[in-house]
């Protein structure tokens, strides 16, 4: 029977205490492709009947990992501590609750932050933050505003950049890497989600298909308002005849082409009816190998995934994982994931056959 390890270690008290722990689960990532990253959290239930939790130096804003097979799958420093106390000791317990870097990085206020560098400010925001190296991005992304004086939150302004270049956050190692659109491709690899487990393919228990949520997964008109510039407006003329499904983003382009640009590609990319997102739900121990599932936990974020419709036939499509959630108990790991499909980030390129768009759908203009 396959099963994930996982190993939880304090990382500044260098304390493994893996074995006082009941059970565990977290959250990393977001629910859609328009969606906000909101941070990520855990919750570590642990024995306490003889201290264990003061025993592994478990305090406020200690960091903590959480290892899958002996890769950082979850990066998170200690938000609260919750003591279930019984009158004699005996079977108490403790909830540790963990935020991880972006929870932080909403919790840091910059005052009157001048960013300079329009193509690389998630590695300039990274460096000013207090736990430094926490984010990075490997290229450039589209040019983002950087002479205004910046006062907030630095989650908020990273997820501006997200939806002024319209690229997304990878997880990788528990670190959070920043994927410029155009350089996704440069990260999709060859894993499968698939009905029937094998060597090859992670198995799903469960599958949820979702058409067609207004202004969620379906949008055919977008406004899009750059910082201190004009409101532009795309529509898909094609798409009009079921009535308009708009949003309204808040970008940080630099000029009202750039802007349009953003609102064109989110009319374009969002306006197929009959494209599709996922929830599946998948469990180590029905799974034939780990080798995949943990790098999917650990260091991949694209798919592509096998299912049958009811009275249909075998289909299959290319999937972005958005989010993901884990249960760990001490005979088994659950894990849900988010899937986007891959049409949300694709680019005009002829000959391949996962990124291109040549009439694969209305994005090839």
């Amino acid at each position: 029977m396959a099963k994930l390890t996982w190993v939880l270690y304090n990382s500044d008290a260098s304390i493994d205490f893996t074995s006082s722990v009941k059970y565990f689960t977290y959250n990393q990532g977001r629910r859609s492709v328009l969606d906000n990253y909101g941070g990520g959290t855990a919750t570590i239930t642990m024995k306490n009947d003889a201290g264990q939790v003061a025993g592994a130096f478990l305090a406020y804003r200690q960091k903590v990992l959480i290892k899958c097979d002996g890769t950082n799958a979850f990066i998170g420093w200690v938000q609260g501590i919750d003591y279930n106390d019984t009158p004699t000791g005996a079977a108490s317990t403790a909830t540790i609750t963990l935020g991880d870097a972006w929870v932080l990085a909403g919790q840091q206020i910059a005052t009157s932050q001048v960013l300079t560098n329009n193509t690389f400010q998630v590695t300039e925001i990274a460096a000013l933050q207090f736990y430094t190296g926490q984010f990075s991005q490997d290229y450039a992304s589209s040019s983002i505003r950087g002479s205004l004086g910046y006062a907030g939150d630095f989650a908020t302004r990273l997820n501006q950049i997200v939806a002024s270049d319209r690229g997304r956050f990878l997880t990788i190692a528990g670190l959070y890497v920043y994927a410029p659109f155009n350089k996704i491709q440069n990260y999709y690899a060859l894993y499968d989600f698939a009905r029937t487990p094998t060597a090859s393919a992670i198995g799903y228990q469960s599958l949820d298909r979702v058409k067609a949520i207004g202004n969620q997964t379906y949008v055919n008109s977008a406004q899009v308002t750059p910082e201190s510039l004009a409101t532009q407006t795309a529509t898909n003329a094609q798409a009009l005849g079921v009535g308009t499904s708009t949003i309204t983003v808040a970008t940080l382009n630099t000029t009202v082409t750039d802007g349009m640009n953003t609102a064109t590609w989110i009319a374009n990319s969002m306006a197929d009816s009959d494209q599709q997102s996922f929830a599946i739900t998948c469990t180590d121990i029905a799974q034939v190998g780990l080798g995949d599932i943990t790098a999917m936990l650990t260091t991949e974020s694209f798919a592509e995934i096998s299912y049958t419709p009811p009275g249909g036939v075998s289909t299959t499509e290319w999937v972005s994982v958005e989010g993901v959630t884990v249960r760990g108990f001490i005979d088994h790991t659950e894990i849900d994931f988010d899937l986007a499909s891959f049409t949300y980030y694709r680019v005009f390129i002829l000959d391949d056959t996962v990124m291109g768009v040549l009439d694969y759908s209305r994005l090839g203009y």
